[in-house]
């Protein structure tokens, strides 16, 4: 059985922020310096547990300037902090549990937690199971595709409008 809990990093235990950030590690895609400071200073983190195991995660993060700037001059598109203040991010999910359409249940919290402000996220170019849960909580692709710093692979920019009603 699936069951989803999305909870302020402060309501958060240290074992769940641990697990938290040591599933977001597994990933690969996430760069371990500073890693905990950052989910400890996430909006709201998302947790999908099967069969009471921890098979998912997500955080509402709120991006450093300099990550900002970043990931605007990669993407060649401007994410205004007054437009996005938000990103959707660290998005992992055990293999045991992808291909089940749970990324979409483990997002949404996030989502509606943002109201109505805008939010980014990015995702590699090859996954399109993200890209469709991305579609269904309202982003549209925007700006360029670019190399990753943490993998070869390419990553993509998606934008969710602060005008988009909430899910």
């Amino acid at each position: 059985m699936n069951h989803v809990t999305a909870k302020s990093p402060a309501d958060c235990d240290a074992a769940e922020v641990r697990d938290f950030v040591s599933l977001v590690l597994q990933g690969g895609e996430v760069s371990p310096h500073g890693l905990s400071q950052r989910v400890a200073g996430a909006r709201i983190l998302s947790f999908l547990r099967r069969d009471g195991s921890l098979a998912g995660v997500a955080g509402l993060k709120r991006p450093e300037a300099s990550y900002r700037r970043r990931i605007s001059s990669s993407a060649k598109f401007e994410l205004s902090q007054e437009l996005l203040p938000l990103e959707l991010g660290w998005v992992f999910l055990l293999i045991s549990a992808r291909g089940a359409k749970l990324s979409l249940p483990l997002c949404e919290p996030l989502i509606q937690a943002a109201g109505s402000a805008g939010i980014f996220a990015t995702s590699r170019a090859s996954n399109v199971g993200m890209h469709a849960t991305l579609a269904k909580l309202g982003f549209r692709g925007a700006g360029e595709e670019w190399f990753s710093k943490q993998t070869a692979q390419k990553l993509c920019l998606f934008v969710r409008d602060s005008s988009r009603p909430v899910v």
